[in-house]
């Protein structure tokens, strides 16, 4: 079922970001800092608090998560 509170043309790119929240540890008992790729978090959170609507800083579109820019770059996995 559709969600209401997003936009009908921004549904698809919103339903993909849940998709890829559900495969992150930011809440529960497997909870991880730092687990998700830091690109791809700012953007959910910017995405989230802006109603679907609004590209990040910088960029002309909503980006689907597979295609944030700096998205494929590992996470850092420790101080070296």
């Amino acid at each position: 079922q559709p969600r209401t509170d997003v936009p009908a043309d921004k549904q698809a790119v919103e339903a993909k970001w849940e998709e890829w929240r559900t495969h992150q540890r930011l809440t529960g008992p497997n909870a991880t800092a730092d687990y998700a790729n830091p690109a791809q978090m700012n953007h959910f959170t910017w995405y989230q608090t802006h109603g679907w609507t609004t590209p990040y800083p910088g960029e002309d579109q909503v980006f689907a998560p597979e295609r944030v820019p700096g998205a494929l770059i590992p996470a850092v996995e420790g101080d070296g």
